[in-house]
């Protein structure tokens, strides 16, 4: 029988989707998988011992459905159709777990749409990179109108994370998680101008990363990243460009939302937003080289 008698769904098999997938699979559930690749479902599937199926309508029997994919538009598109019914024909009762980083407003409402169909949302998007979702270590930022939904959610959640923070209610886990990711995006960003301005100065870029690594402008773009990727030009992080430019745009309206000027985001933004429009979907890591070439 599968674990907690819940037979769980998973959406979106990419970078990150694949390892959660596994880790939720290796305590017991029974699952069911879809991506928009089907050889990529089938894959997974065939490892982990699950079952692929062709569409999204095929995951009608599971009662608990979690999504990783890449924009909350996308999200909507795969639950919904454009009139707003479930193009899933869920029994009434089952609960969605969106884990993308999503528009915490297009959260809310697609909550709402999924709410008149008796199917109840919680978002809890994640933290941690590949690394961690290989290693079922992830920290998880978790909102919901739903409290019983929520604690259905939470074992299979647990499978692939080490700490859950209950953020409120629907939405405030994906805005948690923008915020976030502006805060890492700004250290990027900041970490980035610094080693362009040192090397044109003639300081070594792995001697500037060593020196933050070991004063106060660590941070984990200094100690993940810009050692690899940047100063050893791997740029290969695993995440792209087009997806933290997109979290931290969120993070810029969600502050304009609520009436707060932020001069900050508003700047990590543009600098994001010049770069992408320069380079396309690269790793975000390839930002370096758009910036130190201007």
């Amino acid at each position: 029988m599968s674990a907690g008698g819940e037979i769980v769904g998973f959406i979106g098999l990419g970078t990150m989707g694949a390892p959660m997938a596994t880790n939720i699979a290796a305590v017991g559930y029974d699952m069911r998988v879809y991506d928009a690749d089907p050889e990529a479902a089938t894959a997974v599937a065939d490892r982990i011992g699950a079952t692929a199926v062709a569409d999204v309508a095929g995951l009608a029997e599971c009662t608990i459905v979690v999504l990783m994919l890449p924009t909350s538009a996308i999200v909507r598109s795969v639950l919904l159709t454009p009139e707003g019914g479930s193009r899933i024909p869920f029994e009434s009762g089952a609960v969605v777990v969106d884990m993308s980083s999503s528009d915490p407003t297009e959260t809310v409402e697609t909550g709402r749409a999924l709410a008149a169909a008796g199917v109840a949302m919680v978002d809890a998007p994640v933290s941690g990179a590949r690394e961690r979702a290989v290693a079922g270590t992830l920290a998880i930022m978790l909102g919901t109108d739903d409290v019983a939904a929520a604690e259905r959610a939470v074992p299979v959640i647990e499978a692939m994370s080490r700490a859950i923070y209950r953020t409120g209610k629907l939405g405030t886990g994906h805005a948690m998680k923008a915020l976030n990711n502006f805060v890492a995006g700004a250290a990027f960003v900041a970490t980035s101008e610094a080693l362009v301005a040192g090397q044109r100065f003639g300081l070594d870029p792995q001697l500037m990363v060593d020196v933050f690594n070991d004063s106060t402008g660590q941070s984990f773009s200094t100690t993940h990243v810009f050692g690899p990727h940047v100063v050893d030009r791997r740029f290969a992080s695993g995440f792209a460009l087009p997806l933290i430019t997109k979290d931290v745009r969120i993070a810029h309206e969600l502050q304009r939302a609520v009436g707060h000027d932020a001069p900050v985001c508003a700047a990590v933004t543009a600098s994001l937003e010049d770069a992408l429009e320069a380079l396309g979907p690269v790793d975000h890591t390839a930002a370096y080289t758009h910036w130190e070439s201007r």
